[in-house]
């Protein structure tokens, strides 16, 4: 099943359940029970953000969705999977779409070398993606080795910013481009790149999902301090638990009687009930939640100034979607 969000968009949807086959058909790894559980990660309830941006691009300038930029799309969200592994394992999540993270049913050790296999079998899916399409695979830059590599810096920048008591807005704001807004900026640079595509509009393609992607995981890291763990699937203010520093604290730190971030990396996740509900409470004076949405306004000012420079044909339909699905709650 695809996600609700992409009913309006029914060649969207045709072609995610195409890439969610994609995805799991071309799997080759030959432990059934570690095949298994990716399956069950592929078929459990996805918004499939990325994959589908890129499609919804590719059928916006060339009228129809080319059977490679389907493999470029599973390709994009393979890695995306990998990260979710990799995230679970760090954060201690037990469960990720619906289902048991992969390390409460196995260990933390099969847990990662899947994600690692993942990042292995997304480029092989690349691949086949830029053959079929018949292109040069450093068109969009997108099989070229450093991909892998940024990803894994950003992955490996939040592991080590982890309780730092010197992390400022400058750290986090780098920290996400390079772990999520990358990913969001690969899809749209890919979905809407053709033939004729000029650098100029390529780039303009890479900076709007960019400023989509950031716009997405600051708006994420507020709703782990808004939502219950009933609504999100998570504990509540768990990366403050884990000494994840996000926009609100950030903002918080930088204030006049704020909240040191000295003080925080001092608890070492050793946190009760009742600090966490005074530290929101805090928090929630402070206003850093409103400014932290003003923040993911700002972002989604420039995608659409990135946006409009595509000459897109319906892309007052497309911000019409990303603005709808920002004031969703994930």
């Amino acid at each position: 099943m695809v996600h609700k969000i992409w009913d309006p968009f029914p060649e969207v949807q045709v072609g995610l359940e195409r890439v969610k086959a994609i995805m799991s058909s071309e799997l080759s790894i030959n432990h059934p029970e570690v095949k298994a559980k990716i399956r069950e990660y592929i078929d459990a309830p996805g918004k499939y953000l990325r994959a589908g941006l890129c499609l919804y691009l590719a059928r916006e300038v060339e009228g129809e969705i080319p059977e490679g930029k389907l493999y470029l799309a599973a390709s994009l969200e393979m890695l995306h999977l990998a990260t979710l592994i990799h995230d679970d394992v760090i954060d201690h999540a037990d469960v990720r779409r619906g289902v048991d993270a992969i390390h409460q049913q196995y260990s933390n050790r099969i847990a990662i070398y899947a994600g690692d296999y993942l990042l292995a079998y997304a480029g092989r899916l690349a691949l086949i993606g830029t053959e079929k399409l018949n292109v040069d695979k450093e068109a969009f830059g997108f099989t070229n080795r450093r991909v892998i590599e940024r990803i894994l810096a950003g992955e490996l920048s939040q592991l080590m910013n982890q309780n730092k008591s010197t992390m400022t807005m400058k750290d986090y704001l780098k920290q996400i481009k390079g772990k999520t807004a990358f990913l969001f900026a690969l899809s749209c640079q890919i979905g809407a790149y053709h033939s004729g595509t000029s650098k100029k509009e390529s780039r303009s393609a890479f900076n709007m999902g960019q400023a989509i992607g950031m716009a997405f995981q600051i708006k994420d890291d507020l709703i782990d301090y808004q939502l219950s763990e009933k609504d999100s699937g998570k504990p509540r203010m768990q990366d403050i638990r884990n000494g994840i520093y996000t926009a609100p604290i950030l903002f918080a730190n930088q204030m006049r009687d704020g909240i040191s971030l000295s003080s925080l990396s001092e608890k070492e996740g050793n946190w009760s009930e009742n600090e966490i509900s005074e530290l929101y409470n805090k928090l929630e004076n402070l206003g850093v939640f409103n400014k932290t949405e003003d923040l993911v306004r700002a972002y989604l000012s420039k995608f659409s100034g990135f946006g409009k420079r595509l000459q897109l044909l319906n892309f007052s339909t497309l911000e019409t979607f990303v603005y709808q699905v920002m004031k969703r709650n994930f």
